[in-house]
């Protein structure tokens, strides 16, 4: 097995278990009695997790290697993931969230890294699609099976075995080979810098209009149309499935109508359908309007990743890796602490969802400024 199949395995095992336990959290929590303030205190802290330990553990990553990272940090995954279903006390949770989410953020870091290390400018595009549309259909298999499990056998119990077969997906990357670490400093030139404040600060404003509703979207169907977990998971799960196609055949879409203005299109087309969000109260034109929105956004994901990370010098992918999650779950963290208070009633949904709408529109203005910079080079990786 090439050692790109072996990477998209790896996504796909890892990334259903997560999904389904994922779709299931925060039902879990509001079954236990927590309101939205808590379950967005909860989420604040896994983020919070995210941003801290994933830039720590990029930077070691980096220093020691890859495999031996994620050998480390998938059982403990796991692990946190179980131990903070325990109803022991809240700071207990708290504290369990912010480790889980920490160690959770980190393997996408290195899957990243992986695809960029063992892959060349013919087929880079290539394999971030295809491993990127991966991660996306484990969300569709982990949405609709969790939520109907959920409601078969238990939020709890499902959770549990999820994590449990999480584990495996450390087999396939067993054999896998890791490139040699580039030892030294290293110095970017003028465009690896527009390129590097690019990525993060994209990163940011995204993951700033992104932490308002996006970790909620259980909730807020919950709240806004009274839907039950199965019904969720299977709205959740068309939005991934869509994701999934796209973003799979993003490479082929990147050399015909060309990489950088397929994402400016895509990123200036978002906000203006978050903005529909904030008004629209219509179940079947709500749902239509979010699955299409999760679709256009994130079916270019690995267009983004093919642009930024090839231009960077390998030898500091997972540090700058680490940064834009930095800067991604900060802006989440400070988010979902902020939709914990805003959706105390259906109304604050739409201010949720306008501000939210601000934020994209950002990002989309500095995707027009990083298209202008880039100046054709983005041919490099469609062309073949």
């Amino acid at each position: 097995m090439s050692a790109p199949a072996r990477i998209i395995l790896f996504t796909l095992m890892n990334g259903i278990s997560r999904n389904i336990y994922q779709v299931l959290f925060n039902l879990y929590l509001k079954s236990q009695g927590y309101g939205n303030d808590i379950i967005g205190t909860i989420m604040s802290y896994n983020l919070w997790g995210g941003a801290i330990l994933a830039l720590l553990i990029g930077y070691i990553s980096d220093k020691i290697g890859r495999k031996k990272v994620i050998f480390f940090i998938l059982p403990l995954t796991v692990f946190f993931a179980i131990i903070r279903l325990l109803p022991i006390s809240l700071c207990f949770i708290y504290l369990a969230s912010f480790l889980y989410g920490g160690f959770n953020s980190s393997i996408r870091i290195l899957s990243d890294v992986f695809i960029v290390e063992n892959t060349h400018n013919r087929n880079r595009a290539k394999f971030f699609g295809l491993n990127f549309g991966a991660n996306m259909f484990t969300g569709v298999l982990g949405n609709a099976t969790g939520g109907m499990f959920g409601d078969l056998f238990g939020f709890k119990n499902v959770m549990i075995l999820a994590m449990i077969f999480r584990l495996f997906a450390v087999f396939p990357i067993l054999k896998l080979e890791e490139k040699r670490i580039e030892r030294g400093k290293f110095v970017l030139t003028e465009f690896q810098k527009k390129v590097f404040r690019f990525f993060i600060f994209s990163t940011a404003s995204v993951g700033f209009g992104a932490g308002l509703f996006i970790h909620f979207g259980n909730v807020i169907f919950y709240d806004l149309f009274s839907l039950s977990a199965t019904v969720i998971g299977f709205i959740l799960a068309f939005a991934q499935l869509g994701t999934s196609l796209g973003s799979s055949f993003s490479h082929k879409l990147g050399k015909k109508f060309g990489a950088g203005k397929l994402l400016l299109l895509s990123y200036f087309t978002v906000p203006f359908l978050i903005f529909l969000l904030a008004f629209i109260r219509d179940p079947v034109l709500f749902t239509t309007i979010y699955i299409g929105r999760f679709t256009i956004m994130n079916m270019v994901n690995p267009i983004f990743n093919t642009l930024v990370l090839s231009f960077l010098p390998s030898g500091i992918l997972a540090s700058s890796a680490g940064i834009r999650l930095f800067a991604n779950n900060t802006m989440r963290a400070f988010a979902a602490m902020l939709f914990s208070k805003l959706a105390i009633n259906n109304n604050g949904y739409t201010i949720i969802f306008l501000i939210s709408a601000i934020f994209y529109f950002i990002n989309a203005i500095l995707t027009y400024i990083f298209y202008r910079n880039l100046d054709g080079r983005d041919r490099e990786y469609y062309n073949h």
